[in-house]
């Protein structure tokens, strides 16, 4: 019965520093974007949604692709955030503040 719960607690402990340098990440590649590195921040958010499918970092990178121009790409990452949570918008409403 111990090593279970000594296993449990290490896959918790596992999962949660996963999730946080994923977060890091998503930091790092924001930073990147506006200072002007956007290529690589692209390239760290995609890595990202590919492992978490995120509606907000779907958007930004549409609106990453649309300010390059790249229009088939942008409707890609919009469609794919408004399929995963409907009506997105980046701004937050005035109900979930």
């Amino acid at each position: 019965m111990r090593i279970i719960v000594l296993a449990l607690i290490i896959v918790s402990l596992v999962s949660v520093s996963f999730c946080w340098a994923n977060e890091a990440a998503l930091k790092d590649a924001y930073s990147l974007y506006y200072k002007g590195k956007k290529e690589a921040a692209i390239k760290m958010m995609e890595d990202y949604v590919h492992e978490k499918p995120d509606p907000g970092v779907l958007y930004f990178l549409g609106y990453a692709y649309y300010e390059k121009k790249d229009m088939d790409k942008a409707r890609e990452y919009f469609s794919e955030a408004f399929r995963l949570k409907d009506f997105y918008s980046p701004v937050p409403s005035k109900e979930s503040q």
